[in-house]
């Protein structure tokens, strides 16, 4: 009985010293019937229930950061910054149209191959200005997709293995820490503990590292049009 208490003992102090105020868990923890797959699944299942909400932080495109902040709603309503090595822009969908207002370097990338005349008249022409295309448009098509919120949670349509680990704390939300091993690095989740079992954070180890926050669930997206002489519509575009 006094090895027994001893062993007890000593397990107590080293759970305290590995997660600090965390604390160890076992079945009493959080989703304590649920595995860890489970609650990753439960997780991302509740964000695409919500109405809205807004991702922001770094992601990896073809191996190059881009930082993003994109406020989504369910009806395809959006508005939101893109910045990377290419350039950055901002984009607006509402409605039936998009709008763009990229950057010098952004439209230098996306004309590399066009003759240097040609290339400098329009960027000249559309730098710094909201260029309005329809949804329908098949140029305004991969920018429409950016606004689908469906879309931007497909990476996390299953997290087979994902292992419960501490809770923490993700602003003032406590958020249970899962944990994935795959070939490409670590996936960490973190979801909400109270309420709807939301996905608050994720992010991933490796050659394309990335770390997106998901906040301003169910809130209104305040995506209203451009207007006046700033706004170039590409239909009139020669």
């Amino acid at each position: 009985m006094r090895t027994m208490h001893r062993l007890t003992a000593t397990t107590a102090l080293a759970c305290a010293a590995a997660l600090g105020l965390t604390g160890c868990f076992g079945p009493d923890g959080p989703f304590p019937e649920l595995s860890g797959s489970e609650v990753a699944d439960k997780s991302v299942t509740a964000l695409r229930g919500a109405s809205s909400l807004t991702v922001s932080g770094k992601i990896s495109d073809e191996g190059k950061p881009v930082e993003i902040n994109m406020a989504v709603s369910k009806t395809g309503d959006c508005k939101g910054t893109f910045s990377g090595q290419d350039g950055s822009f901002e984009l607006i969908r509402n409605g039936e149209f998009v709008f763009i207002k990229a950057d010098e370097p952004f439209y230098r990338a996306q004309m590399k191959d066009l003759p240097k005349e040609q290339a400098d008249q329009a960027v000249k022409q559309l730098s710094g200005h909201w260029l309005k295309s329809k949804t329908s448009d098949a140029d305004a098509k991969e920018l429409s997709a950016l606004c689908d919120l469906d879309e931007l949670l497909k990476d996390f349509e299953e997290s087979k293995g994902a292992q419960k680990g501490k809770v923490t704390t993700v602003g003032d939300q406590e958020a249970l820490t899962l944990t994935t091993e795959t070939t490409e690095g670590t996936e960490t989740l973190l979801v909400a503990t109270k309420g709807e079992p939301y996905l608050l954070k994720a992010s991933i180890t490796g050659t394309e590292a990335a770390e997106v926050t998901f906040t301003g669930i169910n809130q209104p997206v305040k995506a209203d049009a451009p207007t006046g002489k700033d706004v170039i519509d590409a239909d009139q575009l020669g």
